[in-house]
């Protein structure tokens, strides 16, 4: 049985030093490929060194809405560099509008071009949405469904909306926040999405599952996915084996155009 971590950030520099131990941890666990999703242009050369070092290690590029600030008057040529350079998604890109000071305008303008270019090079894309709901889905409505397969990670929204995005070709991403005994919405929004459009990450290093066993750093890593899969599993009565093999599947159909990019090389 294998795994696929379909979001994580494997160039943060609270881990980097230990990939090449994280990348075994992770081998052991049955976690087969890691969806690493750069930030900021700042990380993307950092991203694509790892998947070059580590066949695991899939890359995507992207602007996370955090530091739309950051971007450079170059941005749009540099992204599209890197993903030409190698087999690649996009991301990791969206809205996020919890901080009530933020430049909802300029998120929204990049986030649109991403989602332009996940279009156009059919790459999927990796997308975080927070207190933002109204706003992309008037953005889905107005640019339409995906023309490749996306998902949207560590999903926080209702359960009611998942058919819709279902329809415009997203997948749906549960991390560890549903170990959390308390994470009552997170369980109904996993117990309504179809078997065949759910996905599993670990958003490494953050976002730490509700283990029993005690980890003193409380860094996250990918082998901690096969765990977060069993309680997940128990939280909606589905045997470990069956929703593991939906997880591992629904993943290899989303990141198909980068396993078939590497593939091709």
């Amino acid at each position: 049985m294998f795994f696929i971590d379909s979001h994580c950030h494997l160039h943060d520099p609270r881990i980097i030093s230990d990939i090449p131990w994280i990348e075994d941890r992770a081998r052991i666990a049955n976690v087969q490929y890691m969806v690493s999703c750069a930030t900021m242009e700042d990380n993307f050369e950092l991203t694509a060194q790892l998947s070059k070092d580590f066949d695991s290690i899939l890359p995507c590029f992207g602007i996370h809405p955090w530091f739309v600030d950051s971007i450079s008057g170059r941005w749009k040529e540099r992204l599209e560099y890197y993903l030409l350079s190698c087999p690649s998604g996009i991301g990791e890109t969206g809205l996020d509008f919890t901080d009530k000071t933020c430049d909802r305008a300029l998120q929204i303008k990049v986030f649109e071009h991403h989602l332009m270019l996940a279009g156009q090079l059919e790459r999927p894309v990796n997308i975080h949405i927070r207190n933002a709901w109204d706003t992309f889905i008037h953005i889905l409505k107005k640019m339409g469904k995906l023309k490749v397969p996306g998902l949207i990670h560590s999903y926080s929204g209702s359960a009611d909306m998942i058919p819709m995005f279902e329809s415009y070709g997203l997948y749906i991403s549960f991390s560890g926040s549903v170990t959390n005994p308390k994470a009552k919405k997170v369980v109904g929004a996993l117990k309504s999405v179809s078997k065949e459009r759910f996905v599993l990450e670990t958003d490494t290093p953050d976002i730490y599952p509700y283990l029993p066993e005690p980890n003193f750093s409380r860094l996250n890593e990918p082998q901690n996915l096969p765990a977060i899969a069993q309680i997940a599993s128990n939280r909606i009565d589905m045997s470990f084996e069956e929703f593991s093999q939906y997880a591992y599947g629904n993943s290899l159909a989303v990141f198909h155009p980068i396993l078939q990019g590497k593939k091709d090389k």
